[in-house]
């Protein structure tokens, strides 16, 4: 079964769109949002002191799923970890909300070893 969870997209149609894909064995969870929300959220990831590193390294290189869709996020851990740094204080409110559904996914499918994906549409 696929479930396609687009509300964060609803309105923006036409314009370019990230998908969050979490394999669950047979089952398929879509998180499709705006570019712009997804943007919004990214540009509050700072480097470390040795630069840029996971989701926001492939980011602000254009990698990643810029290049190959979808794409494989290979270390879920320091994924939700960067995400979790984000002070969901200083972004919109439905970037906000889409913030929490992002670390929601991304718990869920580390505890359960589920594999998560990322496509530019």
């Amino acid at each position: 079964m696929k479930y396609i969870n687009n509300n964060y997209y609803n309105g923006f149609e036409g314009e370019p769109e990230i998908q969050f894909i979490c394999k669950k064995g047979y089952d398929t969870e879509i998180f499709v949002m705006w570019e712009g929300y997804f943007d919004q959220i990214m540009s509050l990831m700072k480097p470390d002191k040795e630069g840029w590193k996971g989701l926001a390294y492939y980011y602000n290189m254009y990698l990643g799923w810029y290049e190959e869709s979808p794409w494989i996020i290979q270390d879920l851990h320091l994924a939700l970890k960067q995400f979790e740094s984000i002070d969901n204080r200083v972004i919109s409110k439905k970037a906000g909300i889409i913030l929490k559904i992002l670390c929601d996914m991304l718990r869920d499918a580390i505890l359960n070893e589920f594999e998560v994906s990322i496509a530019r549409e």
